[in-house]
């Protein structure tokens, strides 16, 4: 499912709300930022939980689209349809690069539009193109750094895409249960917000929940290139399946957050 396909779900409620005391249609400002205690220009450093003390010196992520909605987010109404249940009160659908060292908003390009009716939990669309493309090959993270443990230290950097190299084998028992969209789309993130005419929508990006698990140690060497480790760009392997984990993780990585006007 494309985000333009989820226009006309967002319009009807957006016109039954403009009859309603609930809510109002209206347009928003959309930002993205990194987190808030990051000092833009200047690398971000931190320990992770497997003693790392990583310093990233880039992260960059491709948000797709973002959503707002009215339910909670109690992760077992999730069902194998990448349309969450609820009611959408909020869409931006038109993505950016968002530079996850730099504290300050950057704008999307595109403004948002919804209803004022209060929302619950939000999503962030990891996309290059249509949510329920077969492949996709646009990178979604791009990121460098360094990581010291000890005695050990090791020169890192990756890129990440969410294609086939993300897809789930097929379960005979539940076919289609494991769509590749459902891989792109992180939610119910937690986003207790009303919006209202004026104000705007930041989400904030925390690159270090990426790397919570990772355990550098275990990057292959490249004997072409062994004082740079890359994470492989697959769910294979210690180091990539946890940046995988981190970088879709609901809690933590991603925050919903009003602008005032």
């Amino acid at each position: 499912m494309s985000a333009a396909r989820r226009l006309p779900l967002l319009a009807a409620l957006a016109l039954a709300a403009c009859g309603s005391t609930e809510g109002d249609l209206i347009t928003f400002t959309a930002s993205g930022a990194g987190p808030a205690d990051a000092v833009a220009g200047q690398p971000l450093t931190f320990t992770n939980q497997q003693g790392w003390t990583v310093t990233l010196d880039r992260a960059r992520l491709r948000v797709g689209a973002l959503y707002l909605n009215k339910a909670p987010p109690t992760v077992g109404q999730q069902t194998s349809n990448c349309v969450s249940p609820g009611l959408y009160t909020a869409q931006v659908t038109t993505g950016r690069i968002v530079d996850a060292l730099d504290p300050a908003p950057q704008p999307f390009p595109v403004p948002g539009e919804g209803t004022s009716e209060p929302a619950q939990s939000g999503e962030v669309w990891l996309t290059g193109g249509p949510v329920d493309a077969t492949d996709d090959r646009t990178t979604i993270a791009d990121f460098a750094g360094t990581a010291v443990r000890g005695a050990e230290a090791v020169t890192f950097e990756g890129q990440v895409t969410i294609g086939q190299n993300r897809a789930v084998p097929p379960d005979p028992v539940r076919p289609g249960a494991s769509p590749l969209c459902k891989q792109r789309i992180v939610t119910p993130i937690p986003a207790s917000l009303r919006l209202a005419p004026g104000t705007g929508l930041l989400v904030r990006v925390d690159p270090r929940v990426w790397f919570t698990g990772v355990d550098f140690g275990q990057l292959p060497v490249d004997p072409l290139a062994p004082a740079l480790r890359r994470f492989p760009d697959r769910t294979d392997g210690q180091p990539s399946i946890n940046l995988y984990n981190g970088l879709r993780s609901r809690l933590g990585t991603y925050a919903f957050e009003p602008v005032a006007p």
